[in-house]
């Protein structure tokens, strides 16, 4: 699994814009992807994104001449309160599957 998590803060008072923007969804089309998993996560003072793959291959290939990457670019600065960022991993757990005989 390849997985890409970006965090954005938002301006004060903008949780609800936010919402409404993310409300449109991505500016592709995640089933022309090789996503398996995408999730978007709100709180008050910022948005995370959420991107996996189930190979090796990067999560996301954006194309940075795309005019809806712009379009949607121009809408998410205005509530941006500063750069995206990348989180990297810090602590994972997962359940094996249970295999009953």
């Amino acid at each position: 699994m390849s997985r890409l998590v970006v965090v954005v803060p938002l301006k004060e008072g903008e949780r609800e814009r936010a919402e409404q923007l993310v409300a449109k969804g991505p500016p592709f089309d995640v089933t022309t992807t090789h996503l398996s998993r995408h999730e978007v996560f709100l709180t008050d003072s910022e948005v995370i994104f959420d991107f996996e793959t189930p190979g090796a291959e990067p999560p996301l290939e954006l194309r940075v001449e795309d005019p809806a990457l712009h379009e949607v670019a121009d809408a998410w600065s205005e509530v941006m309160a500063g750069s995206p960022r990348k989180a990297t991993p810090a602590f994972a757990w997962a359940r094996e599957p249970r295999h009953d005989d």
